[in-house]
């Protein structure tokens, strides 16, 4: 069975159809090439119809960076893709391509996708930590998404950070994503390294004191999950995590200085994943293939 799997970044889009685990075709473009117009779902129609002509494609799963109603068919929030906030995606997508749609969290897709390349056991806690244009988390309960009462658990990016003034996407001040995020590098390479690539900010400038400071933060966002959670296994990923020259040594010193001893402290085994350019979108088609057999684990 094809299955179209989609990944929709705060700043790129992927999407690709998928046969018994093989890409049969992949395709990554800008975010805002894809939304163009005031009605975002006929917007992302128009480009799954677009990718998947002369495929016969049985389902569609679609990753989102926000926050889904428990049941999974509504975005409620979505502080960096504004145009997707209270839209039933689910429904909507249906109607319009005739076909069953799947929809989940964009972290919980690549947590679904490591969780089976790396062989993480399906039984206990997994937790996974994304550094990309926010923070993405993403925690596995025995195999099943931990989602909350109202389906907005894991959202360790909207923790508030003492002192911080930033306003975020989400309606609060101080978020942690508003300062351990892509998005705040993006700020500090304007404000303090202008001449620096902001892909050369870690390779040139790791050791210096606004970015060692920034490593320090993700740390503390890591470490606060960590010591309230006492996972099994801990991912930490995304395209910060694998920028060139990112300081993992100094990243995971941090974590562990801040962890509970002796326990979680002394058990504790960190996981840095790779940064694959499908992995989202593979890991949504795995998502929905257990989903359409009616199993709800990743």
């Amino acid at each position: 069975m094809i299955i179209i799997g989609i990944d929709i970044g705060g700043t790129h889009f992927r999407i690709g159809a998928v046969e018994d685990g093989h890409m049969l075709k992949f395709e990554k473009v800008p975010t805002a090439s894809v939304f163009c117009t005031s009605n975002a779902i006929e917007d992302l129609a128009r480009k799954i119809r677009s990718f998947g002509e002369g495929i016969d494609y049985k389902a569609v799963s679609v990753g989102i960076p926000a926050a889904l109603d428990r049941a999974r068919k509504t975005v409620l929030q979505a502080p960096n893709l504004k145009f997707m906030e209270r839209i039933p995606v689910v429904d909507g997508l249906s109607a319009l391509l005739g076909v069953p749609v799947i929809a989940e969290r964009d972290v919980t897709m690549g947590l679904c996708y490591d969780a089976a390349k790396y062989d993480l056991p399906q039984e206990g806690m997994i937790c996974g930590i994304y550094f990309g244009t926010g923070v993405g988390n993403a925690i596995l309960l025995d195999g099943k998404p931990w989602k909350g009462h109202n389906g907005v658990a894991g959202e360790l990016g909207h923790i508030p950070v003492h002192g911080s003034t930033i306003p975020c996407g989400c309606g609060n001040i101080g978020c942690m994503e508003c300062s351990a995020g892509g998005k705040y590098l993006a700020v500090l390479q304007k404000e303090k390294y202008p001449d620096t690539p902001i892909g050369k900010l870690f390779a040139v400038h790791a050791a210096e004191a606004p970015l060692v400071e920034f490593v320090d933060l993700m740390a503390q966002a890591v470490a606060a999950e960590v010591n309230i959670l006492d996972p099994d296994a801990l991912v930490i990923g995304g395209g910060v995590m694998n920028m060139e020259g990112f300081p993992k040594d100094l990243l995971k010193e941090r974590i562990e200085a801040r962890l509970r001893k002796p326990y979680p402290a002394e058990s504790l085994e960190i996981l840095f994943a790779e940064d694959e350019p499908d992995k989202s979108v593979v890991g949504a088609v795995r998502f929905a293939l257990n989903q359409l057999k009616g199993e709800k684990e990743c």
